[in-house]
């Protein structure tokens, strides 16, 4: 059997694209149906025949389909591809390819397209493709139709090109528009002898058309020097760990966390939040109006952050009524990553390594301890114990989670409430490793199930998910999904009948605009999961519960828990904590 499709051109494109991903080490595809990416379809499932690894998703929705291919590059830190037919198919991608961006996630589009005489005289299902997602991709290629006047070299080196852009120097997404003129079926045409020779030759070749070497980003020595001065000569210090991505490995973090030996802050996107604990000199909340107003009047010398956004809005309102605080952030972005516009140095260089280089400077050993003179323990145990004690409520929620989740947990989390409840909880004793995966780019609320599936393709390891009401009801197609996918989710889903997120904002008191933006539905789920065979269970009170969480680690299905609690309640559980004293 020949590697090469060759009945047309546009198979012969096809299996030069597709074959270039391949020798890319890229094999995950995420393919919604259509006539126009034909060639595409037929390309991959001929070269399934040459490559084991290769994997084709078939996703009905290309909104859902972006954001499981989104997850699955949160999960790896890998390229998949989305491939799509002409129109409105790649606008559906939008909201994922935005989050991609500010979240610095490898995304390849692939969309097919009519050619261009065809696209400006409103021929059926033409939109102009080129440039369509304008500065939210780092590359876009888009070379026509397939013509034997281009070179399949020209092509396969551009497309090498293209697919480094997505991974250096900072991860991202990039689209590649392919417009493909009839015949879309294995009709024979005529094509040069000499033009199948020279595809021949790329298509079984070893390796990829150009073969990219990019090094880390790393300071120079002078700057590390520079930096490791600044840490060690500081008299006070405040170390941040903000948001990590899920793929790296978080042992040098937690090596410079104690060698640095300052007081800490871990968000929960961190997936470090909860592998520390208050009796390791760690800063529970940003959110507790009486921890903020202390760290005002005694601020830090210096804060050292590293890593992306916080969750917490406060930690910024805490920043800038600081100015005079010696803000060094670390993290590989381009982009302005500075809300408080506070930031005195930025390091736009890999993480891992240049902390490795920070430690070198530090003689191998630990710096002195340095303290806030802050003391957290009445705060943090007074606070479980009113969670403890209290209705079920999110903060009860997110603790029982987090105390009874199984070590080396994956857990990831929706938007609004759901995430700042698990900011929020921080343990007095307990440690845990659990990885921690959020859609936190633009913080939409939409694609969480569909992510989640993604993180499941691309660890193979069961996840346990939880989202408010409302994420759900955006992304219920995504529940399709399960039906093919063999590891578990575990869905853990908070119904507090709408955005409850504000009722705990000042907009609370108009009441003639909250049920607008709340958005109170009335509904339950039990039969949208048991239409799509999902194991299901609700539960209403704290006991029920923790038997219910309990029973659905046991589970090897998928399973969603439907919690029900009430507006009222949830809001006067938040009261109370605010009036916690330190």
């Amino acid at each position: 059997m020949e590697k090469l499709l060759s009945q047309n051109i546009n198979r012969v494109w096809a299996s030069l694209i597709i074959d270039e991903f391949l020798k890319n080490n890229i094999t995950q595809f995420y393919l919604s149906p259509g006539m126009r990416n034909a060639p595409l379809i037929a390309a991959m499932t001929h070269l399934q025949g040459f490559n084991k690894d290769l994997s084709i998703v078939l996703c009905m929705d290309e909104r859902a389909a972006a954001f499981r291919a989104l997850g699955y590059s949160k999960a790896t830190g890998k390229p998949s591809v989305l491939v799509c037919t002409s129109g409105t198919a790649m606008a559906n991608y939008m909201p994922a390819v935005v989050e991609a961006k500010k979240s610095n996630l490898p995304l390849i589009v692939l969309s097919a397209d009519r050619p261009i005489e065809l696209t400006f005289c409103d021929d059926n299902q033409t939109i102009d493709q080129t440039k369509f997602y304008g500065d939210y991709v780092q590359g876009e290629m888009n070379f026509g139709a397939p013509s034997a006047e281009i070179s399949p070299l020209a092509m396969t080196s551009s497309l090498s090109n293209l697919i480094n852009k997505s991974l250096y120097p900072q991860k991202g997404p990039v689209h590649f528009n392919c417009a493909f003129r009839d015949p879309l079926e294995d009709t024979q045409t005529n094509i040069p002898a000499e033009y199948i020779k020279l595809a021949n030759i790329q298509i079984n070749r070893e390796g990829p058309s150009t073969r990219y070497v990019n090094l880390e980003t790393v300071p120079d020595k002078n700057a590390i020097a520079e930096i490791s001065g600044i840490l060690k000569k500081s008299k006070t210090g405040l170390l941040v760990i903000g948001s990590l991505a899920p793929h790296e490995s978080t042992e040098t973090v937690r090596e410079f966390v104690k060698t640095l030996n300052w007081p800490t802050y871990f968000d929960v996107s961190s997936s470090l939040k909860y592998a520390f604990n208050l009796t390791d000199d760690a800063l529970p909340t940003f959110d507790h109006p009486e921890v903020q107003s202390e760290l005002v009047k005694n601020p830090p010398e210096t804060v050292f952050h590293i890593g992306g956004r916080l969750t917490s809005k406060h930690y910024y309102s805490f920043l800038k009524q600081v100015p005079q605080i010696n803000l060094v952030t670390l993290n590989l972005n381009l982009e302005k990553e500075d809300p408080s516009h506070h930031t005195k140095i930025r390091i736009n260089a890999h993480i891992n390594s240049t902390l490795t280089s920070i430690m070198s400077f530090f003689e191998g050993s630990s710096l002195p301890k340095k303290e806030l003179n802050l003391n957290f323990e009445s705060l943090s145990k007074n606070k479980i114990k009113l969670i403890e004690e209290g209705p079920l409520a999110y903060p009860s929620i997110s603790k029982t989670i987090i105390d009874h989740m199984p070590d080396n947990s994956t857990l990831y989390i929706g938007n609004s409430t759901v995430v700042r409840t698990f900011d929020a909880y921080f343990s007095y004793e307990n440690r845990k490793n659990i990885k921690v995966a959020t859609n936190r780019g633009v913080s939409g609320i939409e694609g969480f199930m569909a992510s989640a599936a993604g993180f499941i393709d691309g660890t193979q390891k069961e996840v346990y998910l939880v989202v408010g009401d409302v994420a759900f009801i955006h992304d219920l197609n995504s529940l399709y999904f399960l039906k093919d996918l063999k590891t578990p989710m575990k869905i853990i889903l908070v119904n507090n009948d709408g955005g409850g997120i504000f009722t705990l904002l000042p907009i609370h008191r108009e009441k003639s605009v909250l049920d607008y933006i709340t958005s109170p539905h009335g509904q339950n789920f039990k039969k949208t999961a048991e239409s799509f065979g999902i194991d299901y269970v609700g539960v209403s009170n704290r006991e029920d519960f923790l038997a219910a969480f309990k029973d659905m680690q046991k589970k090897t299905t998928h399973t969603m828990m439907e919690i029900f609690i009430d507006h009222n309640t949830n809001k006067s559980v938040y009261d109370q904590l605010r009036t916690i004293k330190l």
